[in-house]
C-alpha cells in the first residue's frame, strides 16, 4: 500500500517549460496511438497542434495552470500538473489537461496527492467542478480517479475491422 504522501504545487519555471511541453507532445501521441485514434504518421502532427491550440502563448497562457509538484518533505519534483480554467455550462470548470508522475515515483502515493493537491487548487482557482480525460487502457488512473469520487460521463468505443 503507497503512502500517504505530501505535496506542493509550484508554477511551472519558463525554462522547464520546454522541455516539460516537448515530453508532453510526445507522449500524448504514444497514448493516442495506443488508444488506436491516432495512426502513428500522424500522431505526433495531432498532438503538436492540440497543445499549440491549447498553450499558443505557452505559460502565458490565459486560464491554463501548470505546476511542477514537489514531495513536501524533501523538495524533490515528483509529478507535473496542467490545470485548465474553462466555462461547463453555468459552471466553471478545473480541466486536468496532463497529470504525470515522474517515472521513480510512481506507485509510492504521489499520484492520489497530486490530484488532492490539484483538486484543491482548482477550488481556490474558483472551479465548482473538476473533469479530466483518461485513456481507457489506463487501467491504475482510472482506478486512482474512481477512488477519488470521479464517475465516467461518457465511454468511447472501436471494432477493428
Amino acid at each position: 500500500m503507497a503512502k500517504n504522501r505530501s505535496v506542493i504545487l509550484s508554477p511551472m519555471p519558463e525554462e522547464e517549460f520546454g522541455p516539460y511541453l516537448e515530453n508532453g507532445i510526445r507522449e500524448y501521441a504514444r497514448q493516442k496511438t495506443i488508444s488506436g485514434e491516432w495512426s502513428e504518421y500522424e500522431a505526433l502532427r495531432l498532438s503538436e497542434a492540440d497543445h499549440e491550440r491549447l498553450l499558443p502563448d505557452g505559460l502565458k497562457t490565459p486560464d491554463q495552470h501548470l505546476f511542477v509538484v514537489r514531495d513536501a518533505t524533501c523538495g524533490e519534483p515528483v509529478a507535473t500538473l496542467w490545470i485548465a480554467l474553462r466555462p461547463k455550462g453555468a459552471l466553471v470548470e478545473g480541466y486536468i489537461y496532463d497529470i504525470e508522475v515522474h517515472e521513480r515515483w510512481r506507485g509510492q502515493g504521489y499520484g492520489r496527492a497530486t490530484m488532492l493537491a490539484g483538486i484543491e487548487k482548482a477550488r481556490a482557482l474558483g472551479a465548482q467542478t473538476v473533469g479530466l480525460h483518461v485513456f481507457g487502457h489506463n487501467a491504475p488512473a482510472r482506478a486512482l480517479y474512481r477512488s477519488l469520487g470521479f464517475v465516467e460521463t461518457n465511454v468511447s468505443m472501436s471494432l477493428d475491422l
